[in-house]
């Protein structure tokens, strides 16, 4: 009983994570991303065509959409426009909110289907920590693993990043492993993985990296069986290239039907990526859709509007995963891994394990090196392949001496941790720690995915019923739920680019309810961006003085030429509102990750005609 205790323990750990992942599903609307890989999942294996969103990553596209083959679903027509351009934006939202479908029980059962995921992470978490400090320092990594609000947040979503988590972790283990000896059985589990990791997300090909210094380590270690192992690399690399054909039904070709991918290659640029993936399409050596994602990734990771800090920027910041990290994590969470990196420094038995914590040192150096430099910071999803890693790694705090004040702070570290993650739920996505001000502030420290991935409409919807009283409601959304299926009417803000359907052109901003979701809040997909110039408010001036002229018919620009002047008006509009709201806080927040403010007209007129609300 003692030897099957702590398998047990991590076994309902693990079960009840699923459950927390899985069961705040009905309190959120679908975040930014899910709808593209549930709608393109769907249509994997519904109608065998690849067009939509090829980037996202096969498997957990499948994977997601794979419990809603047991549903009765009506997919949008094929006949239309937007399925022969690959509008999975337009497809999806017919999907999703117009073709009279379940929406709530589609993205549970999605978002169930994912969570799966993160318990096989988990899984392999334990049993990695368990060869290394036992079972004590395996609960420990199990733990900080089950309760760490950002695994939560993102196993509960269907989106690829929690298949690529366990994708990383899994091929680094695998590797290692088959590294040592290249038995069938580990070939085989080499080749799932590193297949698996292939169709998860296009940042796989940096496992090549993490492959490369795993065998330099082995052969400084010994040169025994190289050969073997050399032979079983290259079994396990053509099982994954298999295992990628597989999933595109063992085709070149990604369309069955007329039309063609979102993107032409030209639009792709000319990196290197994208040079060899064009090679690899010419040479037909892997499936043209697979090859399509590739390019596409490589190419808008090159840079993305984001927000740091109160710095706007396009092509990211050195500290901003570090940061992030620091600002999300528990306090418990912090200090544990804290501790764990004092006695990893400080004992002699991490001296003499050295070499077999060698593929944990190698995936968080080389893939956190590559997220340092990355472009792309628009959460810290994107750092989310090392977190396994640090998991496993915690539990060489068993290796501290044993004293009782090590028992004191492992268990209150690990008490701290869980009861922060238990205070945060439901809102995993918003977590962050209360030394720097915890979630109340958060919108003023990073957005997008990191805290608004346009979550909140149900909760938006539960507080606007009780709390409005007759005023008009506005809202400046970000994100890829419906608020009209939520049932909100609003006037929408300076938020087209999220809003698909018809909308009133710069409409009248008078007192009321204004609701903004955190990334609008710091203008990070509008014309202005973050802050107000002296640039902004002469545009500004110059096109308040040009619609009046307009409106009145002393200005005769036809209408077609004249709709983009009005929509730059309303977004130096919403951008003045916004920047002049930055030194108040909200009256109320939903989620953390939509911002309330309650103005009169006064206050509107003041934002909008009062002094420039300067700021850099």
């Amino acid at each position: 009983m003692r030897r099957t205790a702590p398998s047990l323990a991590a076994g309902l750990l693990l079960a009840l994570f699923w459950w927390m992942a899985a069961s705040v599903s009905r309190e959120h609307s679908t975040t930014a991303d899910e709808i593209f890989h549930v709608t393109a999942g769907h249509s994997y294996w519904t109608f065998g065509d690849f067009r939509l969103q090829p980037e996202n990553g096969n498997l957990p596209q499948r994977l997601a959409a794979l419990p809603l083959l047991t549903q009765d679903l009506r997919f949008p027509k094929r006949d239309q426009p937007a399925w022969r351009t690959a509008d999975a934006a337009e497809i999806g939202h017919q999907f999703f909110h117009e073709s009279g479908n379940d929406l709530p029980r589609m993205l549970a059962s999605a978002r169930a289907a994912i969570a799966l995921l993160g318990v096989a992470c988990g899984v392999l978490v334990f049993a990695w920590a368990r060869s290394l400090f036992g079972p004590a320092g395996a609960l420990v990594s199990v733990v900080l693993f089950a309760f760490c609000p950002l695994t939560l947040a993102h196993a509960g979503l269907a989106t690829s990043d929690m298949a690529a988590t366990l994708g990383f972790f899994a091929a680094t283990l695998t590797g290692w492993r088959l590294l040592h000896r290249a038995t069938p059985e580990r070939i085989m589990l080499a080749g799932l993985a590193w297949g698996g990791l292939a169709l998860a997300k296009f940042s796989a090909p940096l496992f090549a990296a993490m492959f490369a210094a795993m065998a330099a380590i082995r052969l400084m270690r010994s040169r025994r069986r190289i050969g073997a192992v050399t032979t079983g690399s290259a079994a396990a690399l053509l099982l994954a290239l298999v295992l990628v054909w597989a999933a595109y039904g063992f085709r070149f070709d990604g369309l069955r039907e007329p039309g063609a991918y979102n993107h032409p290659w030209n639009d792709y640029g000319t990196s290197l990526t994208v040079r060899a993936a064009a090679l690899a399409r010419d040479l037909r050596l892997l499936p043209e859709p697979w090859l399509q994602g590739l390019a596409h990734t490589a190419f808008f990771a090159q840079g993305r509007p984001a927000f740091f800090l109160g710095e706007f920027g396009s092509k990211g910041w050195l500290l901003f995963f570090p940061v992030a990290f620091v600002l999300k994590a528990t306090v418990g969470q912090l200090g544990l891994l804290a501790l764990t990196g004092w006695g990893l420094l400080r004992t002699p038995q991490a001296r003499r394990h050295a070499y077999r914590l060698a593929p944990l040192a190698v995936l968080l150096v080389v893939y956190g090196g590559f997220a340092l430099t990355s472009r792309l910071n628009i959460g810290l999803r994107h750092l989310l392949p090392v977190f396994p890693a640090l998991y496993v790694l915690a539990g060489a705090v068993v290796w501290l001496p044993r004293r009782t004040w090590v028992y004191v702070a492992v268990g209150a570290l690990g008490l701290a941790h869980v009861l922060e993650s238990c205070a945060i739920r439901p809102h995993y996505l918003a977590q962050f720690n209360p030394l720097f001000g915890g979630p109340a502030v958060a919108y003023r420290r990073l957005v997008d995915s990191s805290l608004d991935w346009g979550q909140d409409l149900p909760g938006l919807k539960r507080w606007l019923d009780p709390h409005t009283r007759g005023e008009k409601i506005f809202l400046s959304y970000f994100g890829s739920g419906s608020p009209a299926h939520e049932g909100i009417r609003a006037t929408r803000l300076a938020d087209g680019y999220f809003d698909l359907r018809g909308r009133e052109l710069l409409p009248e901003m008078t007192g009321g309810l204004y609701c903004i979701s955190a990334t609008m809040f710091q203008q990070i997909y509008t014309h202005v961006r973050h802050g107000w110039t002296a640039d902004h408010e002469r545009r500004y001036a110059d096109l308040t003085r040009w619609v009046a002229e307009w409106r009145a018919g002393r200005d005769r620009t036809p209408r077609d030429a004249a709709i983009p002047r009005m929509v730059d008006l309303e977004h130096l509009r919403f951008g003045r509102l916004c920047a002049g709201l930055q030194p108040r806080a909200p009256d109320h927040l939903v989620g953390y990750s939509i911002l309330i403010f309650r103005l009169t007209e006064a206050e509107v007129r003041a934002l909008l005609d009062g002094p420039p609300p300067y700021f850099p």
